[in-house]
């Protein structure tokens, strides 16, 4: 794989990978807040946070600069958004199984008289 993919991206984007599911939990915990209510402020919000938590994680984590820092950020910043589509698109995310519902019906000759 070293001759198409240089082994140095190849680990960016597995730590990019790693981040972009921990980037993709907090942003929709920060959807669930009430001032969040357009699109663009979860967007920026995902812009933000890639980076201002995708370098340091990059350099306590994996101890390399923050240069490499910044790509993570970037990838990330792609990749989360990227996730989170394709999981919804899945019905991964809201996903409320059939089996369970709110109600329980019992025939009459089940019922206990009291």
């Amino acid at each position: 794989m070293e001759n198409f993919f240089p082994e140095h991206l190849l680990e960016l984007l597995v730590i990019s990978m790693t981040f972009s599911i921990i980037l993709m939990m907090l942003i929709q915990k920060l959807k669930k807040l009430s001032f969040i209510t357009k699109s663009w402020q979860v967007w920026f919000l995902n812009l933000i946070f890639s980076f201002l938590l995708g370098i340091p994680f990059t350099i306590a984590f994996y101890k390399l600069t923050v240069y490499d820092g910044i790509w993570v950020g970037l990838f990330s910043f792609i990749g989360a958004a990227s996730i989170y589509q394709t999981l919804k698109k899945q019905n991964l995310i809201n996903y409320n199984p059939t089996s369970v519902s709110d109600s329980i019906t019992i025939s009459k000759d089940k019922e206990i008289k009291r």
